[in-house]
């Protein structure tokens, strides 16, 4: 990192015109807009859109490809595929993504929040062209594996640019806009994927890159960006964009100047003292947690589970669950910044306990016999499930994570917490099929319940409460010898 001037070294804001009873020439300051929060976070939130268009691509196109008829399509491609293959072509997005979220970590610190975002469109418009065109299984694993890419680089990239961006006051709800957009994007996929084939879906995930890109061209980077490579002058004028002409920005371009002067240059061994091991430990948790609570599983293999379960119509079962998704997500967003991110969490958690419990009663009672009537319980448990889940469980992982670390740290840590993530996401994903084979699906859900009362446990113990703190509180609250949740 750059060396940067003690505030001691500076001329005082006080002293330059600049504190906080001066703005703009002496005008008094005003409160801060609240439109360009919304706006940047609206704009960058179609990060997380494509990032869910990409997961619920996966849905509509392995049903397609696993339809039990033996025909080429019409690029030469053998239909149908094998379990194997389906299996392979479900998870290697979460191989890209997992590679993307460590290249983000140290793409979004390089060039910043704004042009990381941007870049991202590159790997997804590459990967949905290379499925659209695919003659061959080889080119159909290369654009998922370009598409995960783009997805690890926006899951790090858009929480850590709208927390960054928005108002304190608002961060909650604005930042829960990231899952939110995530669930609109499963549900536009899933949706589109009843008229269109696969490839004509990637097509349309090559025009909503195209949306993406063309969006962030008119948003500003992030000030504690500027601020942290020396860059005041940027720094306030984005804040001038984001907050408007006459809102105190030198009282909070101070506050961000203060806490980054308090930071040391940053290096891996750092991570071993507690201000920053304890957040990184808390972030890491949360992500294996959530993925083993079994989330992607059930979006992947929405369409065969609803199937198995007697669901006659699995796509219009599948659009059904995301539609769920979606409304849950609003509601959390709502929600967030009145009741706090612990409360949702153990709330959400609690409604996917209970849904897994029933997911296995439903399999252990169809094991022993065909209770075809008792359908419609798997459908309420998973979309239950679904519901729990999208109300805390989906966005407020990603949103902890980019509140709780310092700025020094925040790229490299977040880059960590996306990979472990996505590597987990890819495992659950890749054994979904063949452990429900091995041990049924009994099993796999008491296992995922499991982890949910984990998780429930865990964060009723050792994860904070950041309902309406700046980042700089929150950091403090790590510098702590004890957490006060």
């Amino acid at each position: 990192m750059a060396y940067r001037p003690a505030l001691s070294e500076r001329t005082p804001l006080m002293q330059t015109g600049e504190g906080p009873e001066k703005v703009n020439g002496g005008a008094s300051p005003s409160q801060p807009r609240v439109w360009p929060s919304v706006l940047a976070a609206l704009i960058a939130a179609l990060g997380a859109f494509t990032f869910g268009f990409t997961l619920g691509f996966s849905s509509p196109a392995t049903y397609q490809l696993s339809k039990n008829v033996t025909e080429t399509d019409s690029s030469g491609l053998q239909l149908p595929l094998s379990s194997a293959t389906l299996s392979w072509f479900g998870s290697l997005v979460n191989i890209g993504a997992m590679v993307g979220g460590l290249f983000a970590g140290w793409l979004c610190d390089a060039v910043g929040r704004k042009l990381g975002i941007m870049f991202s469109a590159v790997p997804f418009a590459a990967g949905f062209l290379m499925i659209s065109y695919a003659e061959g299984i080889a080119l159909l694993f290369a654009g998922r594996i370009l598409t995960g890419l783009g997805v690890g680089m926006v899951s790090l990239m858009v929480p850590v640019y709208i927390a960054e961006v928005v108002l304190p006051s608002m961060r909650g709800r604005l930042g829960a806009l990231n899952q939110l957009a995530i669930t609109v994007g499963i549900l536009v996929a899933f949706g589109l994927g009843v008229p269109l084939t696969y490839r004509w879906l990637a097509i349309v995930g090559v025009g909503v890159t195209a949306c993406l890109t063309g969006g962030m061209l008119f948003l500003p980077e992030t000030p504690r960006w500027y601020l942290g490579r020396e860059k005041r002058h940027e720094a306030k004028a984005s804040l001038r964009w984001l907050r408007g002409p006459n809102a105190n920005i030198n009282e909070e371009c101070y506050e961000i100047e203060s806490a980054l002067d308090a930071q040391e240059a940053m290096s891996c061994s750092e991570f071993a003292r507690p201000s920053l091991a304890r957040p990184l430990i808390i972030s890491l948790l949360m992500m294996v947690l959530q993925q083993w609570s079994g989330i992607n599983a059930v979006i992947f293999y929405s369409s065969n589970i609803l199937t198995d379960a007697g669901v006659k119509n699995a796509e219009i079962g599948s659009i059904a669950v995301a539609a769920v998704q979606v409304v849950f997500t609003l509601v959390s967003t709502l929600l967030m910044d009145k009741l706090g991110r612990r409360i949702l969490l153990i709330a959400a958690a609690s409604g996917m306990l209970v849904s897994e419990i029933c997911l296995a009663a439903y399999y252990e009672i169809m094991t022993e016999k065909n209770e075809s009537h008792l359908s419609m319980l798997s459908l309420c448990s998973v979309l239950l499930y679904i519901a729990a889940f999208s109300l805390g469980m989906g966005s407020i992982p990603w949103l902890i994570m980019s509140e709780i670390f310092p700025n020094r740290a925040r790229s490299t840590a977040a880059g960590m917490a996306t990979a472990t993530n996505w590597l987990n996401s890819f495992v659950v994903t890749l054994t979904f099929h063949a452990i429900s084979v091995g041990i049924g699906r009994t099993a796999v859900f008491s296992i995922y319940g499991g982890v949910t009362f984990a998780m429930i446990v865990f964060v009723a113990c050792f994860v904070p409460e950041t309902k309406g703190r700046s980042l700089e509180q929150i950091e403090a609250i790590f510098d702590k010898p004890s957490i006060n949740r």
